[in-house]
């Protein structure tokens, strides 16, 4: 089966006729970053995505990434069981723990040495909700008793849970109790090394990796023509968006160029495994719809063509 592409918008503000768009050039999602307290504009997650499931009727939703730590797991599991069965089962869950800005987690008053085990029991809680049933929990962090919510996600099992990380602690996590791993600013060869590691603390837990698990990978592209006007565009667009410059990390987490040099960049994810594409496209705002289509006409089917191999 070949691998799935979606797209961010980065937590900014896309028209509505560029969401549309990505679900009328064949992508599979539409996703958005978030962060609550930053340095540059950003809009949170659930809002996006609301507006995002009013505007599409096919393709699937989902934040990349949710910090799950900033949030009360019974508000989560409620708003995305909401979420879900409005856009008729079309949700799909990336959590991560953040700490990259310790202002963010002074504004939300939740200690950044917490953050860990408050993803982890978040998870366990939320999964607890979507089967229906009646549950008691009695975590390090948080104490619940005889709590339950209805409605229940419309997809069988509840709400997929990716989690996305770089380090070891996020790979345990998503071995432990993910339904996916989705590690972001990592070369092809760096993500091939967290895969077998995924699997190795999987097998420590004695799980079995389900055959639909997701491996999936978050992935800027600066789709243009000329080389260095590609490149160009990747250094201002990611320093940017984290306050850092990238003119010397460009080229380790950026796929950049015509689209033979992308295609040639991507194919060496889906080569160690990658079943999942969360594409970040680097372009102009008011030119959004043509680079969505350019993407999707000359780049992804060429990717579509080759079959990752299983992850064991």
């Amino acid at each position: 089966m070949p691998a799935k592409f979606g797209v961010t918008c980065g937590g900014d503000i896309w028209s509505a006729d560029d969401i549309r768009a990505v679900e009328e050039f064949g992508y599979d999602s539409f996703w958005t970053g978030e962060h609550i307290v930053y340095h540059r504009p950003i809009f949170e997650a659930v809002t996006t995505l609301t507006r995002a499931a009013a505007l599409t009727s096919r393709i699937k939703v989902g934040p990349a990434t949710l910090l799950l730590p900033l949030r009360h797991p019974t508000m989560v599991a409620k708003q995305f069981s909401c979420l879900d069965v409005q856009s008729e089962g079309r949700v799909l869950l990336t959590v991560g723990v953040g700490g990259d800005y310790p202002r963010e987690f002074a504004g939300c008053e939740v200690p950044m040495n917490e953050r860990g085990q408050r993803a982890t029991e978040a998870i366990e809680i939320m999964k607890k909700y979507w089967t229906g049933e009646r549950f008691d929990y009695d975590g390090k962090i948080f104490h619940l008793e005889d709590v339950d919510m209805l409605p229940t996600p419309v997809q069988p099992g509840g709400i997929p849970i990716w989690v996305s990380g770089r380090q070891e602690g996020p790979m345990k996590r998503a071995a432990r109790i993910g339904d996916g791993w989705h590690p972001y600013m990592y070369t092809a060869d760096r993500c091939k090394i967290s895969f077998d590691q995924v699997v190795e603390f999987a097998d420590g837990y004695d799980r079995k990796l389900p055959d639909d698990y997701a491996w999936a990978c978050f992935i800027y592209v600066s789709l243009y023509d000329d080389l260095d006007e590609a490149r160009k565009w990747g250094v201002k667009e990611l320093s940017y968006r984290y306050d850092q410059d990238f003119a010397e990390l460009v080229d380790k987490y950026c796929a950049y160029g015509p689209p033979e040099r992308v295609i040639s960049y991507l194919k060496d994810y889906i080569d160690i495994g990658v079943n999942y594409f969360i594409l970040a496209p680097i372009m102009p705002r008011d030119d959004r719809r043509a680079h969505l289509d350019r993407l999707a006409r000359e780049v992804i089917p060429e990717l579509e063509k080759i079959e990752p191999p299983k992850v064991q």
